[in-house]
């Protein structure tokens, strides 16, 4: 079996828990090919102890691995905790007298771990598991192809990279690998689907009734005032979801002097303010974003 190979790279780190994890793992030292060995035959005669250094020495390998398949539907704390359920199989089945590293074999019970809770997790539409692999090599050989090529690979280059008929090759590009939320995760920086979806033209229906249900009660409120000063407050506030109007243009407006449209609001305010409800015009205002800067 050939060596693996694990390059460095960068680990995403915003998650809490997952930095914790890496910090805790950090302490385990990794083994030797004796060490392995010794272990391996401790196991074969029941040792836990010898069964859970092994696969501690290990967790940092199945990090490595699980960044292998970020942006693939799922987070790199979840990949690691089901990559880590693979390196318990291996642990579990690993025989040191075949002449190989352990992590050599185990990469492939992680990998296969991942990949399947991928496939099961991630799809509406569920395929058999040798499918789900050729799909994932396809994909995966057009990033590299990609690249390579400074170009999108044909059908036929992806056959030929790959081993798998031009036909099939068709028939998975037509499918998603992995599906796409509608939501994103709180701790996750990329947008799910409904955040392209949204029709921000419309208010959604729950504003829209909050609003509604504050204007009727805004109404209510108004309405203990004369007819006169309901209607000032209601320009000058555009509280019927018009522009907000001076002092000037509702004189002009109603036909009266600017000082008589200033006494009726102050003395509109005033009785408000004796019911105390003019705080909530206050917030009426604010939350509706009007332009008008007032002073109550």
């Amino acid at each position: 079996m050939r060596a693996l190979k694990i390059g460095q790279s960068i680990t995403n780190r915003s998650h809490a828990s997952l930095q914790r994890y890496l910090s805790d793992i950090a302490k385990y030292n990794v083994l030797s090919v004796d060490e392995e060995i010794a272990l391996a035959r401790k196991i074969k005669a029941g040792d836990q102890a010898a069964f859970q250094r092994l696969i501690n020495s290990n967790l940092r390998f199945v990090v490595s691995v699980a960044k292998k398949y970020e942006g693939q539907g799922l987070s790199l704390p979840d990949l690691v905790s089901i990559g880590n359920l693979g390196l318990v199989k291996a642990a579990e089945r690993f025989d040191e007298t075949k002449g190989f590293k352990f992590i050599s074999f185990a990469v492939w019970w992680i990998r296969q771990s991942i990949m399947h809770t991928i496939g099961e997790q991630r799809r509406m539409i569920r395929r058999p598991t040798n499918q789900r692999d050729d799909i994932f090599e396809v994909y995966k050989a057009q990033d590299y192809l990609e690249q390579q090529l400074e170009r999108m690979p044909t059908p036929d280059e992806l056959s030929e990279y790959t081993g798998i008929a031009v036909e099939k090759v068709k028939d998975y590009l037509m499918d998603s690998p992995f599906g796409i939320p509608l939501e994103s995760d709180e701790e996750e920086e990329k947008p799910g689907l409904l955040s392209f979806l949204e029709d921000h033209t419309f208010s959604a229906p729950d504003k829209q009734i909050e609003l509604e249900g504050r204007q009727q009660s805004l109404d209510l409120m108004i309405g203990n005032l004369t007819e006169r000063e309901a209607r000032i407050l209601r320009m000058y506030y555009g509280l019927n979801n018009d522009t907000p109007m001076l002092l000037e243009d509702i004189a002009t407006n109603l036909g009266l002097s600017k000082e008589s449209i200033r006494r009726s609001k102050s003395i509109a305010i005033k009785r408000l303010n004796s019911d105390q409800k003019l705080r909530y015009m206050q917030q009426y205002i604010t939350e509706n974003n009007y332009s008008l800067q007032v002073s109550l």
